[in-house]
């Protein structure tokens, strides 16, 4: 049993190279066809990137945020902020 978890670990720890490349080459496919198709300069294709990674953040941070507050009413033992956080 303890063999089985070890290697649930490893797999949820280890990115899956495969699926990372084929949406890399995607992106990198499509943004040198539409850069050459509409002419874009380095700057215009730069500010999509970074609209991209923006909405990464974004998506991450939304999924974090419901996490916490999905565990946060689950555990029903903490009714009451702590005092003196900052101590």
């Amino acid at each position: 049993m303890p063999e089985e978890k070890k290697e649930e670990e490893e797999e949820k720890i280890n990115p899956r190279w495969d699926v990372i490349n084929e949406l890399y080459d995607a992106i990198d496919d499509s943004m040198v066809n539409l850069g050459n198709k509409h002419e874009m300069n380095f700057v215009e294709i730069s500010m999509a990137l970074h609209m991209i990674s923006k909405k990464m953040e974004y998506e991450q941070f939304k999924a974090m945020f419901e996490f916490n507050v999905e565990g946060m009413t689950q555990d029903d033992t903490r009714t009451q902020p702590a005092d003196g956080m900052y101590k």
